[in-house]
């Protein structure tokens, strides 16, 4: 059978792809854990302390691409990082979303909420740009890249994850 263009195991370069391929190097910044089906790293807006994205290892552009038990398996993974994200940030809510209209490759966003967060009603999206995009410094990040890490080593036995 002849790959297809939307779920094929040599896509064109794309975003998400290249993104892979920088957390595969373990001295990435933003990793937080390597599983069956996706990677998961810090998100750039941390304004929502412990944002993460989970960057599906298949190049799929729609999750109903994928074959069903990966689908499955993908979101059972998207589960089990939003709760090692409440474990480590307690939320009021965690926002869980996956558009891919930037980038056509399936990955989930997975945004913890604060009570303090005065938008906490709103998209994130419709928070300015310059705002929710707070960089941690490197310490932080890497600290709170361990800890979602640990948090999901319980849910996820077998996880690879970010270490000290």
């Amino acid at each position: 059978m002849a790959p297809r263009a939307d779920v094929d195991d040599n896509p064109r370069r794309c975003g998400i792809c290249a993104l892979i391929e920088r957390a595969r190097d373990a001295s990435f910044a933003d990793f937080v854990a390597e599983l069956p089906n996706s990677w998961v790293i810090l998100g750039d807006a941390q304004f929502y302390r412990g944002y993460c994205v989970l960057l599906a290892k298949t190049h799929a552009t729609e999750m109903h691409l994928l074959e069903p038990p990966e689908a499955r398996a993908l979101f059972d993974e998207v589960l089990a990082v939003g709760r090692a994200i409440a474990l480590v940030t307690k939320p009021l809510k965690l926002n869980y979303e996956c558009l891919g209209n930037v980038e056509p490759h399936v990955h989930w966003h997975v945004f913890p909420r604060y009570e303090s967060d005065p938008m906490r009603l709103a998209p994130i999206w419709t928070r300015p740009e310059a705002e929710r995009k707070v960089s941690l410094d490197e310490t932080a990040r890497h600290a709170l890249a361990v800890e979602i890490g640990r948090a999901l080593m319980p849910l996820k036995p077998g996880a690879r994850v970010a270490s000290r």
